[in-house]
């Protein structure tokens, strides 16, 4: 269950000593086989993964050990398994969610031997339940933990040990922005000027593109058919994407165009019509929504979305977009009228 060792293991054997009754590589053995029995044999840190987990409030699960005073957060050691697949166990083990879902690598944790005996590497992941949840939603593995608690994650982190303390409050700055926190016994590792600038939190960035036809109607694509999460539940979204590190808003722009559409269907990305910043309704992170113009070279003849009208169009469409085409040069409008259904079917 924890992030810290329960004793102290003892220092590790040098590289070049083999560990008793680890295998050897024999005379002719192919290349795999010499590599299985050399990292059989190499000395390795003790490896930990911890969760955090929050309720729908956004509150913090924390668990308190039987084996130990101090609260911690759901986890444990990892034994001769991946460390998804450790913490996987762990969680079911000590918690028996209905359901869980492992989300990305939020903290990396390197604790020197001088601490506990042994080089320890703990890792810090998201992870998500379904909502509604409660502490009382979870059966605890009673000779594991004594109790299990969701509490706002100043208090949450009131609880915890001092080092675990360090390392939860890295993880959880870092689920508000794009990094992992690479961790030195809880505080950030020495990094040179650009690695900081790279890990700094910072907005997600969002192209979108307008198509239009010659009656001015503009094409919008099913949410689900958008296939991505930013759009807060809204029926319908403009072609678009998120963009990547590696890529210009209009280069996205264009991607999101190829997916959809595909390559032959003669647009081309133009002009940047209107920037729109807001609090993103999915994903915790402000967005930076970016509208363009596209140029139809010739007739779309493939059947997808719908072409509505800009004001049916504003209608079913997230409100960051909706405002996107109500700023864009000559197409301004007043505000949404939400209560419209879907448009009809193609």
């Amino acid at each position: 269950m924890t992030s810290t060792p329960r004793t102290p293991a003892t220092t590790s054997a040098p590289a070049s000593t083999p560990a008793p009754g680890a295998p050897t590589a024999a005379a002719g053995s192919l290349p795999q086989d010499e590599l299985a029995a050399y990292l059989a044999a190499h000395p390795a840190p003790a490896a930990a993964v911890d969760a955090v987990i929050r309720d729908e409030r956004g509150d913090l699960l924390v668990v308190d050990p039987v084996y130990k005073a101090d609260w911690d957060l759901p986890g444990g050691m990892v034994d001769d398994e991946g460390l998804v697949d450790g913490l996987v166990r762990e969680l079911r083990e000590e918690l028996q969610p209905p359901a869980l879902r492992v989300g990305r690598l939020l903290a990396v944790d390197n604790v020197p031997a001088a601490v506990y005996g042994r080089a320890l590497t703990a890792c810090v992941y998201a992870v998500h339940l379904p909502h509604p949840v409660s502490a009382h939603d979870l059966r605890l593995q009673r000779d594991e933990l004594r109790a299990a608690a969701f509490l706002p994650p100043n208090e949450a982190l009131a609880r915890l040990p001092e080092r675990l303390r360090r390392r939860t409050a890295a993880a959880l700055a870092a689920e508000h922005g794009a990094h992992t926190a690479h961790l030195l016994d809880g505080h950030p590792a020495p990094l040179g000027e650009g690695d900081r600038r790279a890990l700094l939190p910072g907005p997600a960035v969002a192209a979108a593109a307008l198509v239009t036809d010659a009656a001015g109607r503009i094409l919008v694509l099913d949410a689900e058919e958008a296939g991505d999460a930013w759009g807060g539940g809204a029926p319908c979204r403009l072609p678009g994407a998120l963009v990547t590190a590696t890529e210009t808003p209009a280069a996205s722009a264009a991607r999101a165009l190829n997916t959809h559409l595909g390559d032959a269907a003669g647009l081309t990305v133009g002009r940047l019509l209107a920037v729109d910043s807001t609090l993103c309704p999915s994903g915790g992170r402000t967005l930076l929504a970016h509208l363009f113009e596209v140029h139809m070279l010739v007739p779309l003849h493939r059947t997808v979305g719908h072409w509505l009208t800009p004001d049916d169009a504003a209608r079913i469409l997230p409100p960051h977009e909706a405002r996107l085409l109500s700023t864009a040069p000559g197409r301004t409008r007043g505000a949404p009228d939400r209560t419209r259904g879907l448009p009809p079917q193609r």
